[in-house]
């Protein structure tokens, strides 16, 4: 293949992770338009060196992405740990009287979730719920396990087995004093 057909097979790779539309990707790509369209993309698609260098760009996209998240995940981190280190005491001045929004510092202006029109600091997020939610990032405590709902003791088990056991756990009941429930209580007749 020539140097000028490669470039225009790696410029369709390209061109075809970004939306998986191969028609788009053969006319983004530099083929001419007069190129019968759909049999081109499925020669494309059906050369191997095309599916591994397309798999090579989905994976580098993937860890790209990867990496954005991460790094955005850590950008909110960032933001909840200084709205927990803000202080109230640093929304006012010495005297008593508020800050302007543009006196305040960076923790404390992340703090705030609203300001009055004369630029004086308003209110101010929810202290314990971005503790909350820090606590949780650092596993600071236990998670409740989560309840299972609707468990079903007696599935996979026959009739006569459900029975036997409704049967068995009357007689510990009645050894014990107590009745089954949903059951006569003991010395009525039914």
């Amino acid at each position: 293949m020539s140097a000028l057909g490669l470039a225009m097979q790696e410029r369709f790779c390209h061109e075809y992770v970004k939306d998986l539309d191969g028609k788009a990707a053969v006319l983004r790509a530099g083929y001419s338009a007069k190129t019968q369209v759909g049999r081109a993309v499925r020669r494309l698609l059906d050369n191997g060196m095309v599916q591994a260098r397309i798999a090579e760009l989905q994976e580098e996209v993937a860890k790209r992405a990867d990496a954005q998240a991460h790094a955005e995940a850590g950008w909110v981190v960032a933001q909840l740990v200084k709205i927990a280190h803000a202080d109230p005491r640093r929304f006012f001045h010495a005297d008593g009287t508020p800050r302007k929004v543009h006196e305040l510092g960076d923790e404390e202006a992340a703090a705030l979730s609203g300001f009055e029109a004369p630029g004086e600091a308003g209110k101010v997020v929810d202290r314990l719920k971005v503790l909350e939610l820090l606590g949780r990032h650092f596993g600071l405590w236990l998670q409740k396990p989560a309840l299972p709902q609707d468990v079903n003791l007696f599935e996979g088990m026959s009739l006569d087995d459900v029975r036997r056991v409704r049967d068995r756990v009357g007689q510990l009941l009645g050894k014990a004093g107590a009745d089954l429930p949903g059951s006569a209580p003991r010395g009525c007749q039914r």
